[in-house]
């Protein structure tokens, strides 16, 4: 997959800084609370929601959020790269489709996740592998060694994005997210697939 543009920010990228990567397809880019109306698409739908690690209940309402968009646009502003949470955006129509993030995975705080989520009506394009793919190069040029999924072992769509991103199944374990057992897959920079 080519970026295209390859981005390499230095820690205090994000002071004044929109952050946006481009696919072929998408565009990856920092949160607003305008997009209240699309993340809700995504984020208050039991479909998504019920696959979401931690166990997140569906967001009710456009005000409430507006106020989980708020809380992580003032966060963003101070997480180490590649920390964070952004949009994915179709180029086509400027639509929201779904979201990414890299958080720091609990109980140790020292390994990173990468996860994506898409509106049901888009699952099934590529978006998340292809926006995800995006993502995870970026990371890697933030000097880290590897970046971990974890799924429910059921959500074979999240299982297969993370097959066709090279990422490799670790097995299943349950330190993470209230103790519950989720399958691991890991990449690393090497694992990387050039094309």
């Amino acid at each position: 997959m080519a970026l295209s543009a390859s981005l390499r920010r230095p820690a205090d990228y994000r002071i004044g800084v929109a952050f946006s990567l481009t696919t072929e397809r998408l565009r990856i880019r920092d949160w607003t609370v305008d997009d209240a109306d699309a993340a809700l698409a995504t984020y208050g739908v039991a479909e998504v929601t019920g696959w979401l690690t931690p166990e997140t209940d569906r967001i009710g309402d456009r005000q409430a959020m507006r106020s989980v968009l708020q809380a992580w646009v003032e966060a963003q502003t101070n997480l180490q790269p590649p920390r964070g949470r952004w949009a994915i955006e179709r180029l086509a129509d400027s639509a929201v489709v779904g979201g990414l993030a890299i958080r720091l995975l609990p109980p140790r705080l020292v390994d990173l996740e990468i996860s994506f989520q898409l509106r049901p009506e888009e699952w099934g394009n590529g978006y998340a592998a292809e926006a995800a793919g995006a993502l995870l190069r970026w990371a890697f040029t933030q000097d880290i060694g590897e970046l971990y999924a974890v799924a429910i072992p059921g959500n074979s769509r999240a299982i297969a994005t993370c097959r066709r991103l090279g990422m490799q199944w670790v097995g299943e374990t349950n330190k993470y997210y209230d103790r519950r057992t989720l399958q691991v897959h890991r990449i690393r920079p090497a694992d990387l697939d050039d094309s």
